[in-house]
């Protein structure tokens, strides 16, 4: 529950620094490929071409696959050949998990996922280096559920009654512990739910088995993943479904306050300087260099030098060096016509910072570690 509120309170507080990167590391082309492995909550209603749909009414492009077969556990696809084979085709940007619906919501299943999904995602970092691994938070039943709690978590033997709020919370909670825990991202889809039905109780997101996701819903979890996958602010969507204008405009404006004024909440940027550099360069003229520019030492505590190293031997083209800091201010911004170009960094604090160097032939975005 605490993530959720925390949303509310810093609903104001922007993560600059996951927006820079998405709009430089990420590409300008805003094109991100995604596996999706889940089950029925993915499929119905085909839920990742409904993101597709509302990215590409921006200009955006999801590029994706799935495997969802219905009633499927992360257990499952750990162990699945189809699961295993589309993890290891590689070049995901993103690998999202979605477990069974119940799964997180009782302490001997969530206990099960939790194995599952390290498994998962120790396998995705071994083929998807430059990828990362994020979980589908779904939502409790439209009224909740009653089940046998039993020790230990009870004392005895206890049918325990819940109501849809709080089943949701689990699920969320247990949800968001997995992710901290493999320093992995979340899309708060039930968090977004949640905030529609307490505030536009009109809007229906359930289907008539109070489980499975009306086109409402769909749509709501599709502004939830566009926002978490391409970080940008979904009110500019398009793309309306099967909604009135003023649904689909309450949805759009829930998911802002929930996902986009509170990235760090849900993990989407916190764990970017975890990437290996060579995941930090786009927009590279492959016939003339694998690299545009490159820098040493890294780390650094002192000076650091840049090098259009595409241009040696050649006439140096003007450049702009930028540098930016873990709440994407600019610190330093630098034109130069020289090949290499010299910085001293002594007056900045310790910390990992982001270099963005580009000429007329490209673009490239490094991650520098001060020390």
């Amino acid at each position: 529950m605490s993530h959720f509120v925390n949303g509310i309170i810093m609903n104001k507080v922007i993560t600059i620094l996951s927006i820079l990167i998405c709009t430089t590391v990420c590409g300008q082309n805003g094109t991100k490929r995604v596996l999706f492995l889940g089950n029925s909550y993915t499929s119905v209603n085909n839920l990742p071409q409904a993101i597709a749909d509302v990215a590409g009414s921006v200009g955006d492009t999801l590029i994706f696959d799935s495997y969802t077969p219905g009633g499927y556990y992360l257990g499952n696809h750990a162990t699945d050949s189809v699961s295993l084979g589309k993890i290891k085709m590689g070049h995901w940007d993103y690998m999202v998990l979605q477990d069974q619906s119940l799964a997180l919501a009782y302490p001997s299943t969530f206990k099960n996922m939790i194995q599952y999904a390290r498994t998962l995602d120790s396998i995705r970092k071994d083929f998807n280096a430059c990828g990362q691994t994020m979980f589908y938070i779904t939502w409790g039943r439209k009224n909740g559920d009653t089940y046998l709690c039993t020790p230990p978590e009870c004392d005895t033997n206890t049918w325990i009654t819940r109501t849809y709020f709080e089943m949701d919370s689990v699920i969320q909670l247990n949800y968001m512990f997995v992710a901290d825990s493999l320093k992995a991202l979340a899309a708060p889809v039930g968090a977004v739910w949640r905030y529609i039905r307490h505030n536009f109780p009109a809007i229906e997101l359930f289907q008539a088995d109070e489980s499975h996701p009306s086109e409402a819903g769909t749509y709501a979890a599709a502004c939830c993943f566009y926002t978490a996958i391409f970080r940008k602010d979904p009110t500019s969507i398009s793309f309306n479904s099967t909604l009135s204008i003023t649904d689909a405009t309450d949805i759009k404006n829930t998911a802002k306050l929930i996902v986009f004024d509170s990235l760090l909440n849900w993990n989407i940027g916190k764990y970017d300087s975890l990437l290996n550099d060579s995941c930090f360069v786009l927009n590279i003229n492959e016939e003339s260099c694998n690299l545009l520019f490159h820098m040493y030492p890294n780390p650094v505590s002192d000076n650091f030098t840049i090098e259009a190293s595409c241009f040696a031997g050649m006439q140096a083209e003007k450049s702009t060096i930028e540098i930016f800091n873990i709440e994407g201010q600019i610190i330093k911004s630098i034109n130069t016509a020289e090949k290499q170009t010299t910085i001293d960094l002594r007056n900045l604090s310790n910390g990992v910072y982001i270099i963005k160097a580009k000429t007329e032939k490209g673009v490239t975005v490094m991650k520098l570690i001060k020390q």
